[in-house]
Formats: structure tokens, sequence, C-alpha cells
């Protein structure tokens, strides 16, 4: 989708779905919803490439969505899509679903982590980390894992902007860099 999407725009369209599937109990549902059309985007290049054309009639746009995704999606995020058309505003669409995700995150007081260990670790070393990140921040933490065996071992963790190495690389690299400076 292109790549100068408004931001304002984004956000104040974003905002007005978001408090109406709050507001009708349909957050979750939402959520997937625009998770399934964003996946569908990305791997039907003449849909997406349908989507942002602005040559191709809002009416034949309309006609489109709902024969793709009547049967697949709720009828709010259909209206959600149809509005988009109605207002040649198709070019967020590609925003919209991440900017969802935030905003039900932080109305679940929920933040998303991404722990990077050497090895798999056990289900109790995930629930210790879990539990840890929750004290820590004060959220309910949804973790999800990622392997890479070449932090050697111990874990990276990502939350939002901020990363905690605690891998055993990463205490090499610092060990490295500290006896740089002390010579």
């Amino acid at each position: 989708m292109s790549n100068s999407v408004d931001i304002r725009a984004t956000t104040r369209y974003t905002l007005a779905l978001f408090q109406q599937a709050r507001t009708g109990g349909l957050l979750d549902q939402v959520e997937a919803d625009l998770a399934l059309i964003k996946s569908l985007m990305e791997a039907t290049p003449q849909l997406r490439e349908m989507w942002v054309s602005p040559l191709i009639p809002s009416g034949k746009k309309r006609d489109l969505i709902l024969k793709l995704f009547s049967d697949q999606v709720h009828s709010l995020t259909l209206s959600f899509l149809r509005l988009l058309v109605d207002k040649r505003r198709e070019d967020i669409l590609s925003a919209v679903p991440d900017e969802i995700r935030m905003l039900s995150d932080r109305e679940r007081n929920m933040l998303r982590a991404e722990a990077t260990f050497a090895v798999m670790p056990t289900d109790t070393e995930k629930q210790q980390l879990s539990d840890s990140l929750e004290k820590r921040t004060g959220k309910k933490i949804e973790l999800s894992v990622r392997i890479d065996d070449s932090i050697l071992g111990g874990a990276m963790v990502r939350l939002n902007d901020t990363i905690l190495d605690g891998s055993v690389r990463g205490t090499l690299e610092r060990l490295r860099e500290q006896m740089l400076q002390e010579v």
C-alpha cells in the first residue's frame, strides 16, 4: 500500500472504529477482521492494487468488498471498509490494523513482548519471564518467543522500543567494550 499515509486521517478513522468496536464489545472481532484483511492484501497483489487504485470507481470497489468479505468479517468492519472507499481514504487501511491493536492493548493494559532465546525455554521459564515483566511494567504481558542461537545463551526481550539484553553474547560484547575503554 502507499508509503505516504496521512497520519492524522489514520488516527481519526482508527479512533472512530475503535470506539464503535469497544462500545459494541467487538474489539477482538474487529482486530481479527483487520488482521485477515491485511494478510489477504499482502498475499494478493491484485487485491491490493485494486484497493488503492484511484481509477476503479467507488461503486465497483464497494461491490467487490461486499462479495469478498461479507461472509468473513463483521458488519462493523465491512462498514468501515465501505466508509474508506466512500471517503477515498483507501490508503490508510494499511496502518489501521496496527493502530487498532495499539489502542486495544492500551485499553486492556497489555504490553506485547518478544523474547529471544538461544534454545526453546520451558513453560516455567516463559511464565517466570512474563511474571517478572508484569511486575516491572505494571501491565499484562503477552509474550512471544523467538529462537536465535547466535545469542549463545540467556535472553533478549523487546518491549516496544526498549531492549533488555540478558544474552551471553550481549554480556560478552559489553565486557569487551569495558575492557577496551580501560586500556
